[in-house]
């Protein structure tokens, strides 16, 4: 009997929402879309003489070129003065730089944070000093934002994952993984994304090592290609592993499958030229991302209330469709192969 009451009053709870419409339904801002300013509310925060800052975690790959650039042609499009610092992978120097904000009573901050433990006690000061946080990747340890906003990282590490094993078609195939130390939940559902892909398909993880360098990930990639003379592929979770897992593949002049989580420059051009053994990148929408975290903090300030997580579509590029996602993803850049 239990069972049947709840099972009713879990339906006519679910018939009073629907009935209730949108506004019931979502009572918050929870796409990339949803946070869309109309013309009246654009007026509005391009009267109001504001100032962002932007902590990128580093300004070395195109993912975090393009995020600044969607966000600074934004906020130039609203009358916005925006802040753009990168701390080069060194938690200390984007802590120094988040003080710095608040410090100066910035009206909002935009963050991809090199740690998110560290991090945590400089948003818990911008809570202090009212000062809306807008994180990209995983949220703090520490502090409120308004919204933590992610690619579909575990769906887009899974699918890639996917295309590499469909793409060795063979049973117990060994995956060497590399990787980047941050410790951030974004990249852990990019390593799981890729671990449930080669294990769905029957394969296995013989190692997974991760660093900063684009130098040391090559050397690591070396040494596992020759450790390994019937390695099946390599996945890598973000843009310079891709590199490095394609240069070294080229430099043992062996034919070993690649896919990878980042599309940037260097992996369309690879998939341009027609000989490459990458067979999927995984791309995030880093200009969208850019916009968002813009429109996510104007939002904030006009009173609206933010979804805790906002989930931007991946894109899956591959030799088929690489012109497409290239137009998709980096809107207005002129490709690597025009180039």
């Amino acid at each position: 009997m239990t069972i049947t009451v709840t099972r009713l009053w879990a339906a006519t709870a679910l018939a009073a929402v629907l009935a209730a419409g949108p506004a019931l339904a979502q009572e918050c801002l929870g796409t990339a879309e949803d946070l869309h300013l109309t013309e009246d509310q654009r007026a509005d925060i391009a009267g109001r003489d504001l100032t962002f800052g932007f902590l990128t975690n580093n300004i070395s790959d195109d993912f975090s070129r393009t995020l600044a650039k969607g966000g600074e042609d934004f906020a130039a499009e609203l009358g916005v003065e925006l802040i753009v610092n990168s701390a080069d992978f060194d938690a200390n120097t984007q802590l120094s730089q988040f003080d710095a904000l608040v410090q100066q009573q910035v009206d909002g901050i935009f963050l991809t944070a090199v740690d998110a433990a560290s991090i945590g006690q400089a948003v818990r000061r911008a809570n202090d000093a009212g000062i809306p946080v807008f994180i990209v990747g995983g949220a703090p340890t520490r502090g409120e934002v308004i919204a933590v906003m992610n690619a579909s990282s575990y769906q887009g590490s899974y699918d890639a994952g996917t295309a590499l094993m469909e793409a060795i078609g063979e049973p117990n195939a060994k995956i060497a993984i590399l990787g980047i130390p941050f410790a951030l939940q974004t990249i852990r559902d990019r390593e799981k994304g890729i671990l449930d892909a080669v294990g769905a398909a029957g394969g296995q993880v013989i190692s997974l090592q991760s660093d900063f360098s684009q130098d040391v990930l090559l050397q690591l990639a070396q040494n596992v290609i020759q450790a390994n003379p019937d390695l099946g592929g390599i996945f890598a979770t973000w843009s310079l592993a891709v590199n490095a897992a394609t240069e070294a593949v080229k430099q043992s002049g062996r034919d070993i499958p690649i896919a990878g989580y980042d599309s940037e420059a260097a992996g369309y051009q690879e998939l341009a030229s027609g000989e490459t053994d990458i067979v999927a990148l995984s791309g995030q929408q880093a200009a969208v991302q850019g916009r968002a975290a813009i429109e996510g903090l104007a939002q904030s300030l006009l009173g609206a209330e933010l979804c805790d997580e906002i989930i931007t579509p991946n894109l899956l590029v591959t030799a088929d469709n690489y012109e497409e996602m290239w137009a998709t993803q980096y809107p207005g850049s002129t490709p690597p192969w025009a180039q």
